[in-house]
């Protein structure tokens, strides 16, 4: 690597070379990364190691040097200004090696988020249910996102949606008409908000529940559509169950549901009314493996019956994942 056009690391702490690399799996992957913190002991080392060394991380020489150019035109001040950003709006990063990661993105997600940015009270991802359905929602659709949310969140579970228009708002408002529920929304970034009228919405959400992404702003380049799809494997990454509500044959449900199903997750449908417009994407999603329902019931006795992993045994779980791949590392 060419230290002479190397950005000024000096006066940087260990978070900004971890925010550096915030939804940039294509630059390099999530393991790869955590792999070079574990063998060096700190993230600033990735951006002052040699090419023998990035050689090391099983890198090819392509991917090597758009490391290097991106590394070699980094702007330190905006890493400064961002993290200022974060500590201002009272917003944590969660990073991949930190206790509070969700377990499950690390276990049943391809490339998963190197970190995520997280607001709200809500600390906690277990016993997660994920909701996803069309933004042109029917009266029907609203109604039944709304009850299937409101019933499920008050036996204790948290609803995950995206806050979009449509099946995600009635979604996330079902969840909060409950006394002690809570919700999650997982954004395609945390800055600007989109959409921009739901954040009265996204207020009363972070009062009880969180907002996460994996991204702290829109990116301003094409690759901004992409990320709705992107943050698909987050939401059925850190739940138990996906509720696929009404779609048609195409969209963002329909990836949603088979992400879900490539991570293993039981999937509902929620079964349409007889003329409705949803019966070809309902039929796409029952023929995928999906359960049909038309209330709660099968989905809360699914719930009662898969036990989830407790937070202790998490915690044991990555402290001696962790460990083992240090004690790796120092044999290299």
């Amino acid at each position: 690597m060419n230290h002479a056009k190397m950005p000024d690391f000096q006066n940087l702490d260990e978070d900004a070379f971890w925010l550096a690399l915030q939804d940039s799996n294509w630059l390099i992957p999530t393991e790869k990364v955590v792999r070079a913190f574990e063998e060096l002991g700190t993230l600033k080392g990735l951006w002052e190691c040699s090419y023998r060394y990035l050689h090391s991380l099983d890198l090819d020489d392509r991917s090597i040097k758009k490391f290097c150019e991106y590394a070699n035109f980094l702007k330190v001040d905006k890493l400064q200004r961002d993290l200022g950003y974060l500590s201002k709006n009272r917003m944590r990063m969660i990073r991949y090696v930190d206790e509070d990661y969700p377990s499950a993105l690390r276990t049943d997600v391809d490339n998963p988020p190197l970190l995520l940015f997280q607001k709200g009270a809500l600390l906690d991802f277990e016993n997660c249910v994920a909701m996803a359905g069309t933004r042109d929602c029917s009266m029907h659709g609203r109604l039944m996102a709304r009850r299937l949310a409101k019933s499920i969140a008050a036996k204790g579970y948290t609803i995950v949606s995206g806050l979009a228009r449509g099946t995600d708002e009635w979604a996330h408002s079902g969840a909060l008409e409950t006394p002690k529920g809570k919700t999650i929304a997982v954004l395609p970034w945390i800055t600007p908000l989109y959409p921009p009228e739901h954040s009265k919405l996204l207020e009363e959400i972070q009062n009880r529940g969180a907002a996460i992404s994996e991204r702290l702003e829109k990116p301003v380049d094409r690759s901004a559509k992409g990320k709705f799809v992107q943050r698909n494997r987050i939401t059925s990454g850190v739940s138990r169950c996906v509720i696929a509500l009404e779609s048609e044959e195409e969209g963002g449900t329909v990836h949603q549901v088979r992400i879900a199903i490539s991570q293993r997750r039981k999937v509902f449908a929620v079964k349409p009314r007889s003329n409705d417009k949803f019966k070809k994407g309902f039929k796409l999603f029952v023929d995928m493996g999906a359960v049909p329902v038309d209330s709660s019931r099968e989905i809360l006795d699914y719930l009662s019956k898969e036990a989830p992993i407790t937070t202790t045994e998490k915690k044991l779980d990555f402290f001696y994942q962790h460990t083992l791949n240090v004690s790796k590392g120092s044999d290299l």
